[in-house]
């Protein structure tokens, strides 16, 4: 009867954990659907302020003139020659999501040495507990550790971040940024990226517009939109550090989501094999369950044909 005994308890065991990630699998479901909110809120306000990029440097964004202005300001301006590159990795700060961390971390790695077989180098921003901690293991430098982040980080959180990444780069302490992330193409499939964010080209502001339908440039009575005061200097000033910051804002909120979407898939992988183990170990309870009822029947029915003899 011990083995039995054994084998109700990892049944019960079994169940148990059936139904913790069945409740994980839910949660992570219920945060992704709010996540996609968030991130259709950001994008259209990304895209709108993208547009308004237009007005401020006083040029389309395709133009040779646009971008010739925007190199003219600190966070736009190319550097031939840069050395340095801070790339800003987007880790999870829990775990159970499968291998998102260890695909963003693998990215960052092969990165990393891509750049130093171009004779640059390379500092790490990371966000996210799970991949400070992987550094932290490995003893390599962060130069900025953002651990309080998950799928409810305000807007303003990124402020300071932003502020501190936009002060080191016109401090030259680095030349470039790049966002080592996630994209989100279904709740199947997501891909690692790695993409540009600063210096600040007119690329990036016309992807953050998209294919979607072009915005008026005057009003219904020929009147332009948009008044520019002080001037388009000072508004561009103002205007793309906001850039930056709905930028990153958006790459976090999409890298949350696909993490959500692979904790959903992990944990729903996790339920079908619990229920798969609970199948099994039940018909190998009832075998055993069975042969011990027939050896029982067999010594009883032994023991009486005996006590005749």
């Amino acid at each position: 009867m011990a083995k039995t005994r054994d084998i109700r308890k990892r049944i019960g065991s079994v169940r148990n954990i059936h139904k913790i990630t069945r409740t994980m699998e839910k949660v992570a479901q219920s945060k992704g659907m709010k996540l996609t909110g968030r991130f259709d809120n950001a994008k259209s306000f990304r895209r709108d302020a993208a547009r308004l990029l237009t007005e401020a440097l006083g040029a389309p964004l395709a133009s040779m003139e646009a971008a010739q202005n925007l190199a003219a300001h600190p966070l736009g301006a190319l550097r031939p020659g840069k050395n340095r590159v801070l790339l800003f990795c987007v880790t999870s700060s829990r775990g159970l999501c499968g291998g998102y961390n260890a695909k963003v971390i693998q990215a960052a790695k092969a990165r990393m040495e891509a750049l130093r077989n171009e004779g640059m180098e390379s500092l790490l921003a990371v966000m996210g507990r799970k991949g400070l901690a992987y550094y932290r293991y490995h003893n390599q430098a962060v130069a900025i550790s953002i651990p309080d982040a998950d799928e409810n980080i305000p807007f303003s959180r990124l402020d300071e971040v932003v502020e501190q990444i936009c002060r080191q780069l016109v401090a030259k302490e680095f030349d470039a940024v790049e966002i080592v992330s996630t994209r989100f193409r279904s709740r199947a499939v997501q891909e690692v990226r790695i993409a540009a964010l600063l210096p600040f080209v007119p690329a990036i502001a016309i992807a953050a517009i998209g294919t979607g339908p072009a915005a008026p440039s005057e009003g219904p009575d020929g009147e332009p939109l948009y008044l520019v005061e002080p001037d388009r200097g000072r508004l561009l000033g103002v205007l793309l550090p906001l850039l930056v910051k709905a930028e990153l804002f958006c790459v976090v909120l999409e890298a949350m989501l696909c993490e959500q979407a692979q904790r959903s898939a992990a944990m729903r992988s996790a339920s079908d094999n619990a229920q798969s183990m609970t199948k099994r170990l039940t018909r190998t309870y009832n075998r055993v369950r069975q042969a011990q009822i027939t050896n029982e029947m067999i010594e009883i029915i032994s023991g009486s044909e005996g006590g005749r003899t």
